[in-house]
């Protein structure tokens, strides 16, 4: 049979190498608005480019998040026949909605004091309810980066439905099957969406919009799905026989490509080959954790950044970009390198510390007695 298992895969409660590829995912983000805010595209495009590929680190998060959301669900599947579409729910608002509110609400404080000019109502809304990357007339360079939370929530509202049906209907192998036409169906259609949307649609062009940058969580989907099946895992050998050119292929060859060519590569094809790359080079760190690549990923120092990592993320354009002079002023200390680094990292730790963790503790309390309820 084509989708015969082969050896099990372990689906571990900790997934090795996720939060060392987090890690390394948020770098490249921080790295192009810091390069960004000196100008150093200007002076040394090329190599800079490469080492600041920001587009790279969000796409390599939209892989993880997709493989991740996946494997937890199939594995809720699994172990229960069911998927709880409302536990699923639960669980997402409070690790993505807490730390977001808090730098939304920082933010309009900024505002109302006159700190912060474009703060406003529509700005916060938007924001709040991750509709920003399909709202018009928001422009406030301190909430830029929001289009990926965006992406990544239309995501969750969308996804997990489908699948809950797909296993519904056809449990076991058939369910998994269905789902996977399903993102395959996406993977196929998006290079098409894409160079449409962009040629015809200008209203809906904006590559930071879901229909535009939907295949990277659907590669994640679908190696979730079908890892462990005879032919993915055939396609999975080709592809990691020499495992070292992967971040070659990534970080060199097809960087050079976006920085080259930019949306004349990325649109047809340049996305959809990094999604399948990056997969595969996830797949082969998650697997080898022993290997000397994988002990780089999780060197505990690493994946301490890596968890640390969607507070990194939330707070880094506001000391990163080059408009924040409106708040700290032509010379203030939080807005140049190495200093914004430091206030970066601040930020990151009090929001991770003191609203995430503590979040997270209060999802389990909610989860538990929900439990209880249905009980």
């Amino acid at each position: 049979m084509a989708d015969a298992l082969t050896a099990p895969i372990q689906r571990p409660r900790h997934i090795p190498s996720l939060d060392g590829l987090r890690a390394l995912s948020v770098l490249l983000v921080i790295l192009l608005h810091t390069f960004l805010r000196n100008t150093l595209y200007k002076d040394i495009p090329f190599a800079y480019r490469l080492l600041g590929n920001g587009s790279l680190g969000v796409f390599i998060f939209f892989v993880i998040s997709g493989y991740l959301i996946t494997t937890l669900l199939l594995r809720e599947q699994e172990k229960n026949s069911a998927i709880s579409l409302k536990s699923f729910y639960v669980r997402r608002a409070f690790r993505i909605l807490p730390p977001l509110y808090l730098y939304v609400g920082f933010l309009a404080v900024l505002g109302v004091t006159g700190h912060l000019p474009g703060m406003n109502l529509h700005e916060a809304i938007a924001a709040l309810t991750l509709t920003r990357n399909y709202a018009h007339h928001v422009d406030l360079w301190a909430l830029e980066h929001i289009w990926s939370l965006c992406i990544e929530e239309q995501f969750y509202i969308l996804w997990p439905p489908l699948l809950v049906l797909c296993v519904l209907h056809r449990r076991g192998a058939e369910g998994r099957r269905n789902a996977t036409r399903i993102a395959l169906c996406v993977l196929i259609a998006e290079p098409f969406i894409r160079v449409l949307s962009f040629r015809y649609l200008p209203a809906f062009h904006n590559t930071g919009m879901f229909h535009m940058q939907a295949d990277g969580l659907m590669f994640g989907a679908l190696g979730a799905l079908q890892q462990g099946h005879a032919c993915f895992e055939r396609v999975y050998a080709r592809a990691t026989r020499w495992p070292w050119l992967l971040p070659i292929l990534i970080f060199l060859v097809l960087g050079a490509l976006t920085a080259r060519f930019q949306n004349y590569w990325d649109l047809p094809l340049g996305t959809t080959i990094n999604g399948f790359l990056i997969l595969m080079w996830m797949l082969w760190l998650v697997r080898n954790p022993a290997s000397g690549a994988g002990r780089i990923f999780n060197q505990p120092a690493i994946m301490w950044v890596g968890r640390l990592s969607y507070s990194l993320y939330i707070w880094q354009t506001f000391f990163t970009h080059e408009r924040n002079v409106e708040v700290f002023g032509p010379s203030g200390w939080g807005d140049t390198f190495p200093s914004s680094w430091i206030c970066l990292m601040a930020a990151a730790m009090l929001s991770y510390y003191g609203i995430e963790r503590p979040a997270l503790r209060l999802r389990d309390v909610c989860l538990r007695h929900m439990h209880w309820h249905e009980i």
